[in-house]
């Protein structure tokens, strides 16, 4: 049999092992029984339901029975050609089985119709062996070597449905009926040819796009999958193709951070391949793009303790994002004000040594100089910079912040060191970072306090109060020249016997003791001053008094303030007593003795002045 859509000889079966058409039984040749009236006649073992035309046509014998033209009348013939049996001297080869031929259509010969119906499947018809075709007569024409085989068959296609022509007149020629013939066997043949050939380009096509595919050319694969349209299972693989262009853009979108994109696609692909591995696949990356989403947008919310345990709980992507564990730590050692902890963590990132062995391992300068920042601190904050070099805007940020912070407690530990110009011109610097602004306040209010103590122990000193002076620079000694001010208040101690005033008749002399110095002083009892003598240590002199009754108090020291401060506040400021009195009666022509700190023997005793120098 021969399949009605591919022309291809099958063995049997319904349906067409090459194209898969449904095959229709080969129906048995119908028999003509001759006609009385012909002229001619067909040998009775040759099926006479088709003839088969020799190639080159015998000429026609014109008809001349009326039974053959009433016949005629009745049923007309139905294109085939008639064929005169003119006896031959020697017969033809007989021809081998073979297809119809394409160049000559088949065509059952209707006693009923004078037209062929439209047929949508032509039958396959059964081969037919061509009957010996004896030689045309020598008068009539020359001699047609008979065909010795019948010409293969192509595939039989559907056709448009062709009226049959009317027979030809007696003795015209056969030429039209040929060439008509020539060119409905032409359109069998092309549109015969034309679907294997339809049929054969898309079986390429359709392997050209499997190949592609399997080669991962996804682009061509889509493009010729989607040109097959329904051809198969074209449109199921065009829609892998897109799957899988879409799955390739997956890196790409990671790697620029797209997790939302990448989460889409991935989403597509999981729905798309299921629970296959590939669909499995996909699954675990969305989980991972999701995890890594969540871990950056706790992030943005400084939530930085929650993103480094996003970021810890990575399988995939771990190592990816290792250092985001790094800049987390960064990020809450910010918070904490743990600035050398920050920077730590980024030369870490930057050197790729996430554990931070460098700070007690350091192995290169840059290690060293780190680890030190880490372990002592450091104001080099320009060195700092030329060895930290961040990666990014976030990490240029941090370190940026870690140096205010350096700054910043520096600040502080000048202020605690008493330096604050210092101090107030780096919170200057620091403009609105942490609190620094309020700080310029502080150390500003705190630099006008030691100013104004500054310019009162200046005025004490111009006043020759040189021991408050002395006092207040010292209080003040870190600030400006404070120090050696204060060291230039102790005066010159005076002379044995000078700062005398006295006179009268009475002669007092004072014994100082041996390793102290002294400064008398008489009062009489307005209170007034009425004797004073210095009397250097070891030392004795004497004053001048008039008769009558005094009160005497007397000053030690060994450092001496000019006579307004006296021995300062270190010194001994006493007032002597005469047993429970502290009145002295002194009587005219009578000399008088007094010897200072003697022993506990003596008969005048002391009580302390109150007031100190400022009680003489």
């Amino acid at each position: 049999m021969i399949c009605s859509n591919c022309g291809k000889e099958i063995e049997g079966g319904k349906f067409c092992p090459f194209c898969g058409t449904a095959v229709a039984a080969p129906e048995a040749p119908a028999t003509e029984t001759p006609a009385e009236e012909a002229k001619t006649e067909v040998p009775a073992e040759e099926p006479a339901a088709e003839a088969v035309a020799a190639e080159t046509p015998a000429e026609e014998t014109p008809a001349e029975a009326p039974a053959e033209e009433a016949k005629a009348e009745e049923a007309p013939a139905a294109d085939a050609p008639v064929i005169e049996e003119t006896p031959a001297e020697e017969p033809a080869a007989e021809a081998a089985p073979a297809e119809p031929s394409v160049l000559e259509p088949v065509e059952a010969i209707s006693s009923e119709v004078t037209e062929v119906a439209p047929i949508e499947t032509p039958a396959v018809q059964s081969p037919i062996e061509a009957a010996p075709a004896p030689a045309p007569a020598p008068a009539e024409a020359a001699p047609a070597p008979a065909p010795t085989e019948a010409p293969v068959a192509e595939p039989a296609v559907e056709v448009a449905p062709v009226a049959a022509p009317v027979a030809a007149k007696p003795k015209k020629s056969k030429k039209p009926l040929i060439i008509v013939l020539s060119v409905i066997a032409a359109v069998i043949i092309l549109a015969g040819a034309g679907v294997g050939v339809f049929f054969y380009l898309l079986v390429q096509k359709y392997n050209k796009a499997s190949e592609a595919f399997e080669n991962e050319n996804y682009e061509e694969s889509l493009e010729l999958f989607t040109q097959l349209k329904t051809f198969k299972d074209s449109e199921y693989w065009a829609q892998c193709s897109q799957v899988e262009l879409d799955y390739q853009k997956v890196d790409g979108l990671i790697e620029n951070e797209d997790f939302d994109g990448a989460i889409t696609i991935l989403a597509e692909v999981e729905d798309f391949y299921g629970n296959d591995s590939k669909g499995k696949e996909a699954k675990a990356l969305k989980t991972e793009c999701e995890t890594v989403k969540e871990a950056f947008a706790q992030k943005d919310q400084k939530n930085y303790f929650e993103a480094k345990g996003k970021f810890n709980s990575l399988t995939k992507f771990k190592e990816k994002y290792a250092a985001q564990v790094n800049i987390c730590d960064a990020h809450l050692a910010e918070t904490n004000k743990a600035w050398m902890i920050v920077i730590a963590n980024l030369y870490g990132v930057q050197t790729g040594d996430l554990e931070l062995q460098f700070i007690n391992n350091p192995k290169t300068d840059d290690d060293k100089f780190i680890s030190s920042i880490y372990n002592d601190g450091t104001t080099d904050y320009d060195k700092i910079k030329s060895v930290v070099k961040p990666a990014d805007d976030e990490q240029k940020a941090l370190l940026e912040s870690a140096i205010k912070g350096l700054k910043y407690d520096n600040a502080f530990k000048l202020m605690e060191e008493n330096k604050y110009e210092e101090a107030l011109a780096i919170f200057k610097e620091l403009g609105d970072f942490l609190d620094a602004s309020t700080q310029v306040g502080v150390a500003q209010a705190k630099i006008d306090e030691l100013n104004k103590k500054y310019e009162e122990a200046q005025k004490y000193f111009d006043n020759g109060e040189f021991y408050k002076a002395k006092a207040a620079w010292t209080e003040i000694s870190f600030w400006k020249d404070s120090k050696d001010k204060a060291s230039k208040c102790v005066q010159t101690m005076p002379e044995n016997g000078s700062m005398k005033k006295g006179s009268g008749g009475i002669t007092l002399t004072i014994n100082a003791p041996a390793k102290i110095n002294a400064l008398l002083r008489v009062y009489n009892s307005s209170n007034e001053v009425v004797g004073q003598i210095f009397i250097a240590a070891g030392k004795s002199s004497s004053i001048k008094l008039n008769a009558g009754t005094y009160t005497i108090k007397v000053a030690y020291g060994t450092e001496w303030y000019g006579e307004t401060d006296l021995f300062g506040a270190k010194g001994a400021y006493l007032q002597l007593k005469n047993g429970t009195s502290e009145s002295f009666t002194f009587k005219k022509n009578y000399k008088y003795t007094l010897k200072l700190q003697s022993g506990t023997s003596g008969n005048v005793g002391s009580s302390t002045v109150g007031g100190g120098a400022a009680g003489m």
